[in-house]
């Protein structure tokens, strides 16, 4: 099976002796299609975390927008302690007991029809709650495979210790899907209120510099001709730049943002056309690399020059209100990492 970067289907009917077969370590093991929603390429999917009060970090990907907590067999068959936790390629998300579960694998090794009518399986030593085995174990090519029942991969008292993992990270997934709508309106029809939203929404889906960045927005769009005034939670040349774009935004400007050092010439520029930021340029950097250096200096100052832009290259496609607040959460990310060496 070609695993695609994005989500690949592998269900289709019901066809109870098709098994998708995967390697985990050294061994093989296979889940019937029916029990199987899709596969993902584990560096083309985007992973998120949340816990429960103080307790461990629980990580679970989004399958159309439903969670499935990430599992290793190794944890689910409690060696993990021993053998430790490797890192995976892919992830198999399949239907277990009302909910979803993104089993980590290698490999993906095909869909097999076992015909297991006719391969005798023998029960799996592994057991859950009632003695009931976790899988039955067939022969495939001289190998030996596990093929595995979904809903006997995490004892029953490990589930329940789950729900409410699981019930946050469907709040999470719920919130995630709502961002990214409002995301979304951002780039195209920027409002007061679909800023405030979305800082809403980041600061409760654990991303406070996105949150940060789009108040310090808000702020600006709130009273243009106002000073913006951050207490220092960004760089004071970001102060500047922000309350002089959201400016040229409201009165849908053209022309050039002139950035300068304090008594020195100019070191870069953002190009407005009709109030919307479309290029950027720092020294040798253009686009939104610049747009993010510029956001990052420490001093200097700022001038609006009315132009016509003529041919001038759109780089950034979005609204000012969405370059400043990517952009802003890219400084404020970088500048932790640098205090974090």
């Amino acid at each position: 099976m070609d695993l695609a970067a994005q989500r690949t289907s592998v269900s289709g009917q019901p066809q109870t002796d098709r098994v998708l077969v995967f390697s985990v370590d050294d061994g093989l093991f296979g889940v019937h299609l029916d029990w199987v929603e899709a596969v993902y390429e584990a560096m083309a999917v985007e992973t998120h975390r949340v816990r429960v009060d103080k307790g461990p970090w629980h990580s679970f990907l989004l399958d159309g927008g439903e969670p499935a907590l990430i599992i290793d067999l190794r944890e689910a068959f409690e060696v993990s302690d021993v053998l430790g936790q490797p890192e995976r390629s892919s992830y198999a998300v399949i239907q277990s007991g009302g909910y979803r579960l993104a089993v980590a694998i290698d490999q993906v090794l095909g869909v097999q029809n076992l015909g297991l009518d006719e391969r005798s399986p023998v029960p799996a030593n592994l057991q859950r709650d009632g003695g009931i085995p976790v899988g039955h174990i067939v022969h495939l090519d001289d190998r030996i495979l596990v093929v595995v029942d979904p809903h006997r991969l995490i004892s029953n008292p490990r589930r329940r210790a789950l729900e409410p993992i699981w019930s946050r990270a469907r709040d999470y997934g719920q919130r995630y899907v709502k961002m990214n709508e409002v995301w979304a309106e951002l780039c195209s029809s920027p409002s007061e209120d679909n800023v405030r939203s979305f800082s809403r929404l980041c600061g409760r889906n654990g991303r406070p510099k996105a949150a940060a960045a789009a108040r310090s927005v808000l702020k600006a769009m709130s009273d243009p001709e106002a000073g913006l005034q951050t207490n220092g939670t960004m760089p004071p040349m970001a102060e500047q730049i922000v309350g002089e774009v959201i400016r040229r935004a409201a009165a849908k400007a053209t022309g050039m943002v002139e950035v300068a050092g304090e008594q020195g010439p100019a070191v870069g520029a953002l190009f407005v056309s009709a109030g919307r930021i479309v290029d950027a340029q720092y020294r040798s950097e253009w686009g939104r690399m610049a747009l993010k250096s510029l956001l990052a200096l420490d001093s200097g100052r700022v001038s609006f020059h009315e132009r016509d832009l003529g041919d001038q290259p759109e780089r950034l496609a979005e609204s000012s209100a969405a370059s400043l607040i990517s952009s802003l959460e890219a400084v404020a990310l970088e500048q932790r990492k640098r205090r974090a060496r």
